[in-house]
């Protein structure tokens, strides 16, 4: 069979099987005890194992065989979760991330397996083998008295929606060949009547045909008795069926003064009440990015039309035209804004990793570290989750190594442990902030300037004009770094230089805040899609440019006299601050510009951070939604230039990236 038409499909589903059984394995740490945890693993292990054979990737699928069979033993109680466990399953689980990295690169088969496969091993032969012989028989007399607690709970809470408790007892035919995937049938079939609620042997233990010729099955079902003895008697294979319905005083709920009888019919619908069949078909569909961006591309050019035919209809000064285009404006933007939608996914996707990121370094370190997320179902464009994981990875590792204390150090300051590193996601209009907090140690700026100075990134005179914000902002430089030793975490001078151009080419911007002693806030914007954006529309002389509305803070109007000079620089009074200002068509080179000759200048305030700057253009033109077009290869990647786009007169307009500027 050629699965290479299903590669992707598997590789969608690995992946969110992964995730859940990272999640879930974390879960299990904390709360060993919990069963409903316990089975949501196994179930992922197995479907995974499943799948991956289906395919033809015998290496994760007996990587998973084994993670069963440890799985397997822990839900029959003849193992009991500890750290030891827990580890060798979380190992199992990062070789099965590289055996799935492998196969898309096609190097499956040069991955070594036999070293995990053997840890797991040591917890799963020698106790299976040793226990399964002298407990089955004693299983099978008293099935109903090996029912744990959460499935007696489940058994109750069926009995009160019409479901009668039954134990299958099925006899194979000595002479059938295949057992386990017989009984794989058996129990697959009946599913399809009721709720299997558990198995003499155990389901993996029929799968691996470790058992003889028969096995017992506890079902809840609305059948009745007879109608499932007679449909198992006629699979094939099947040599007898031998039924029994539990009594209700044994086992069920008790009712005012008596018991609920297990009865032998099919439950009677209660008046009202829906008799149509729940729909099988999902409610989701997959559907490969790339079709979303070449939507998203014809949403663009049906963007830049709409702007088109809107100038024409101005010029024109026809009202039913003007009244059809008013109509087309707003059908395509309830068409962006649905292919927006349809893009977008929950912070979720990445935020699922870090618990796993902060239990490993953790343990590395020595330290205590809680971490708290929230907001995690705000949703970003699929393009900027994809890009924002190695920024935040890098800034968790260095809030941990960093930023919280040791154990010994927190407690000698008076601070509570463990320590907390909060990670939160909020939607603020067009943006998505994202905050990375910690209650560690803080930043020491005595620290940053004497590495600074040492490093010859900066002048004693430099320090000296510099106020804590420009300080803190010498962290973003390439090749800074505070840490006094490299560590497999953090060191290695390779740092926060990186995460800040990996969130400015996003379009978004990181800041820092820190209070010695108390902890460190890093704070990312970011735009919700990188596509369609809204800008502010600017005139310079005879050219328009566009800048973004998510970089834009204000805009003012300045007198010619209430420009001040500061160091050689011209600045002006807002909000009680001194910002400087900036002659854009001087920065830009353009020629013709005319505000030198007006008294009211127009100011756009840009937002850099905490920093903020004013830009001084001609004219404020109009807010316009543009659609980002790459400058391309030959102009390649220019200082100040995020883009261009293409307005209604069919202009090419330029989209100003102004954090850049000094």
């Amino acid at each position: 069979m050629d699965v290479s038409q299903y590669l992707n499909v598997f590789m969608d589903e690995c992946q969110e099987h992964l995730q859940s059984l990272n999640q879930s394995l974390l879960a299990l740490e904390q709360d060993p005890e919990n069963t409903e945890i316990l089975n949501s693993i196994f179930r992922a292990a197995h479907t995974l194992k499943g799948a991956s054979a289906t395919m033809g990737f015998n290496k994760m699928s007996n990587v998973t065989h084994a993670m069963e069979d440890v799985l397997s033993l822990l839900r029959q109680h003849e193992l009991t979760v500890n750290a030891e466990i827990v580890n060798a399953l979380f190992e199992a689980l990062d070789l099965l991330e590289v055996l799935a990295q492998g196969i898309t690169e096609g190097r499956e088969e040069d991955i070594e397996i036999a070293g995990i496969i053997q840890n797991l091993q040591k917890f799963s032969t020698k106790e299976a083998m040793a226990t399964e012989t002298e407990q089955t028989s004693e299983r099978r007399r008293n099935l109903q008295l090996r029912y744990l607690p959460a499935e007696i709970e489940q058994i109750k809470k069926a009995a009160e929606e019409g479901f009668n408790q039954y134990h299958l007892h099925i006899y194979l035919q000595e002479d059938c060949l295949l057992k386990g995937a017989r009984a794989f049938m058996i129990l697959r079939e009946l599913e399809a009547h009721g709720e299997i609620i558990r198995t003499i042997p155990s389901a993996k233990e029929l799968e691996d045909e470790r058992f003889d010729t028969d096995f017992i099955i506890g079902i809840s079902s609305k059948k009745p008795l007879e109608f499932l003895v007679r449909f198992l008697e006629k699979m094939l294979d099947v040599e007898k069926v031998e039924g029994e319905a539990l009594a209700a005083d044994d086992l069920l709920v008790e009712r005012r003064g008596g018991t609920t009888k297990a009865a032998t019919n099919e439950a009677t619908p209660q008046k009202g009440a829906s008799t149509k069949p729940p729909s099988n078909v999902s409610p989701t569909v997959r559907v490969d990015i790339r079709k979303l961006d070449d939507l998203m591309n014809l949403v663009g050019e049906l963007v830049i039309t709409r702007s088109r035919l809107e100038q024409l209809s101005s010029e024109q000064g026809d009202q039913i035209l003007e009244e059809t285009v008013e109509q087309l404006t707003r059908l395509t933007m309830d068409l962006r804004d649905q292919v927006l939608k349809t893009r977008m996914v929950p912070v979720d996707h990445v935020f699922s990793r870090f618990p796993r990121l902060v239990r490993d370094l953790t343990k590395e370190t020595g330290k205590e570290v809680q971490l708290q997320i929230s907001g995690a179902e705000t949703e970003l464009d699929r393009t900027v989750i994809d890009e924002i994981v190695d920024p935040l990875v890098h800034i968790i590792r260095n809030s941990i190594d960093h930023g919280i204390e040791a154990p010994e150090v927190r407690t000698a300051a008076g601070k509570s442990l463990p320590g907390v590193v909060e990670l939160k996601a909020y939607q603020a209009g067009n943006n998505v902030v994202i905050e990375i907090v910690d209650d560690g140690a803080g930043v020491n700026r005595e620290k940053v300037k004497a590495r600074a100075l040492e490093r010859g990134i900066v002048s004693v005179d430099d320090l000296e004009n510099m106020d804590d914000e420009e300080i803190m902002n010498l962290i973003f430089l390439p090749g800074f770094s505070t840490s006094d030793k490299v560590t497999d975490i953090s060191g290695r001078g390779v740092g926060m230089d990186v995460v800040k151009t990996q969130i400015s080419n996003l379009g978004g911007v990181v800041e820092l805040a820190s209070e010695e002693g108390k902890g460190t806030k890093f704070t990312i914007r970011l735009p919700l899609t990188l596509a369609i954006i809204q800008t502010l529309i600017v005139q310079l002389g005879n050219e328009v440019f566009a800048i973004p509305s998510t970089l834009i803070d204000q805009t003012i109007s300045v007198a010619q006299k209430d420009i001040k000079y500061v160091r050689n620089r011209e600045v002006t009074l807002y909000r009680g601050e001194l910002i400087p200002l900036i002659r854009l068509q001087e920065y830009l080179g353009v020629e013709e510009a005319k505000n030198s000759s007006l008294e009211e200048l127009d100011v756009v305030v840009v937002s850099n951070g905490e920093r903020r700057i004013g830009f001084v253009v001609d004219t404020l033109v109009r807010q316009q939604d543009v659609v980002i077009k790459s400058l391309g290869a030959y102009l390649g990647s220019i200082p100040g230039i995020a883009g261009a786009t293409i307005l209604g007169d069919g202009k090419i307009a330029l989209i100003l990236d102004l954090r850049s500027v000094a």
